[in-house]
């Protein structure tokens, strides 16, 4: 009797190890296959999230009096970020929630300074229009981490010795 309680017991730990081992291993497989699709997405992301930034600093905090963009310039500016979305490299594919709906009201504030005509932009057209080109460019230091403090601990090594005399 104790034999067979033996060969039991034996029996039953190999397949419960059996099953936690291969449960663990697909959770593991499956957190891994996740992380590698997180790192192509982030990678894939930050290169259209700079195309992107860049056509947004033509609408920058600041300018100079006179500098301002005619509606000329605006109806450009409306149509590279139209092409940025839909071109070759899919930028638009690549925005998160947030930074899509960010891009769209974007868009709909440029196609609306559009319908109003041939005079200038006025001074609150162009306030709304820069502010909403700072919170797409928020959002899109966001996405990709740049605004979060580092996760890896760094040493501040002091200040820097100056070179020696025979390089001076």
């Amino acid at each position: 009797m104790q034999v067979y309680v033996g060969i039991l017991g034996g029996a039953l730990g190999g397949v419960l190890g059996g099953l936690v081992t291969f449960l663990a291993t697909r959770t593991k497989a499956r957190l891994e296959l996740l992380q590698a699709h997180d790192l192509v997405l982030q990678t894939e992301r930050l290169a259209r999230y700079q195309r992107l930034f860049h056509l947004s600093g033509r609408l920058p905090r600041y300018w100079r009096p006179g500098e301002a963009p005619g509606r000329q310039d605006l109806a450009a500016l409306r149509q590279d970020l139209h092409d940025w979305y839909f071109g070759e490299e899919a930028g638009g594919l690549f925005l998160t929630q947030h930074a899509k709906t960010r891009y769209l009201k974007l868009q709909n504030a440029l196609a609306e300074a559009m319908d109003a005509g041939a005079t200038p932009p006025s001074e609150n057209e162009m306030k709304v229009l820069r502010h909403l080109a700072g919170e797409l460019r928020h959002q899109l230091s966001a996405d990709i981490g740049a605004a979060n403090p580092l996760r890896i601990k760094t040493r501040n090594l002091g200040p820097t010795l100056p070179p020696p005399e025979r390089y001076r």
